[in-house]
């Protein structure tokens, strides 16, 4: 077998090995959007591709180094790493985060766990100090009847389901230009009300722009008395569903308008013949209450899925010298834009 760069003219069969949004070509061209160097890598048996993963390479600025990343991949092996090694080096870069799309262990509903065998390959990394994707998530199966899938929902989840009926809560499906700029404003407005850092808008607008030709975004909105109240981002890629931005005003939040929306995601999902609703984050199983983000985790925890741990974020360091210099100054980076965030509150 061999692995080799693609060409643009093997976007279909790339496309048709990927299982993650951020893996997609066309994830790779809002990368290169933003100013990153993507590389698109085939994995071949003979002339048939057989596998296939994307590295992007972020410059830093003022310096002549750069940060890879490989989000969400496929299973790490000596070849990727080898092959990875070899561009990051060409590339200059201090290191590269690998973030595989494998799992640890799932942790079920009714207390049992299922447990994956990690893999060893990882004795060349480092743990990460800091990931860009949380090591947990929640996954629904969109394979179970809307009546099962409310008999496992927490019953306070299903209770405000049925408070937001009584409400007449609407939920509209806004997949158009016209629903993106007012997804695109309650996710600002929620962001500065919460004081907590964002991608600009140019980030949000590039990624519509060009994920939009693709059909796998679907934008929902919560409507009451025609007011938004909430908006939700979704990604549809094969048989899995995602969710990654969501949205909330303050405003009736006595209608449980968001939670009818999830809800109304869930039976989307199915109805485009999806398996699984990925909640693309959550904290791990003993998250308790005054951590950060146990809201949005308490949220999604109350619609019943299995809570799955990733093999979890590591870095193949490059340059070690650099590599210390660089967190260093990565983590007062974000403290500082954390700062400003909620001084602009």
């Amino acid at each position: 077998m061999i692995t080799r760069i693609l060409y643009s003219e093997e976007k279909d069969k790339y496309n048709a090995l990927i299982k993650h949004p951020v893996q997609t070509w066309e994830w790779g061209d809002f990368q290169i959007s933003q100013g990153h160097k993507v590389y698109r890598l085939g994995i071949f048996d003979e002339k048939t591709m057989i596998g296939a993963y994307m590295v992007s390479f972020h410059k830093l600025p003022k310096v002549d180094y750069s940060v890879g990343t490989l989000w969400r991949g496929p299973t790490v092996d000596d070849e990727m790493i080898k092959n990875v090694r070899k561009i990051a080096t060409d590339e200059k870069a201090i290191f590269v985060k690998f973030e595989p799309d494998s799992y640890q262990k799932i942790y079920h509903p009714d207390g049992t766990t299922s447990n994956f065998s990690v893999n060893t390959q990882f004795d060349q990394f480092v743990v990460s100090p800091k990931v860009n994707f949380y090591p947990y998530t929640y996954v629904v199966d969109l394979s179970k009847t809307e009546d099962q899938l409310l008999e496992l929902m927490h019953p306070k989840t299903r209770y405000n389901i049925k408070v937001a009926n009584r409400h007449d809560v609407k939920i509209v499906d806004a997949t158009d230009d016209k629903g993106f700029e007012i997804y695109l404003k309650l996710i600002f407005d929620t962001t500065k009300r919460q004081g907590f850092y964002l991608h600009n808008e140019n980030y949000h607008r590039q990624q519509w722009q060009i994920l939009k030709k693709t059909g796998m975004p679907h934008i929902l909105l919560a409507t009451f008395q025609n007011q938004v109240l909430s908006a939700f981002m979704l990604f549809a890629l094969k048989d899995k569903f995602f969710y990654p931005y969501g949205a909330s005003l303050d405003d009736h939040r006595e209608v449980m308008a968001p939670t009818l929306l999830m809800w109304e995601a869930i039976k989307l999902g199915k109805s485009l013949g999806c398996k699984t609703f990925d909640m693309w984050g959550c904290l791990g199983p003993d998250a308790k209450e005054g951590d950060n983000g146990y809201g949005f985790t308490r949220f999604k925890q109350g619609y019943g899925g299995d809570l799955i741990q990733f093999v979890g974020s590591y870095d193949l360091i490059i340059n070690p010298q650099l590599y210390k210099i660089y967190n260093i100054i990565d983590k007062y980076r974000w403290q500082l834009l954390r700062l400003k965030a909620k001084v602009i509150k």
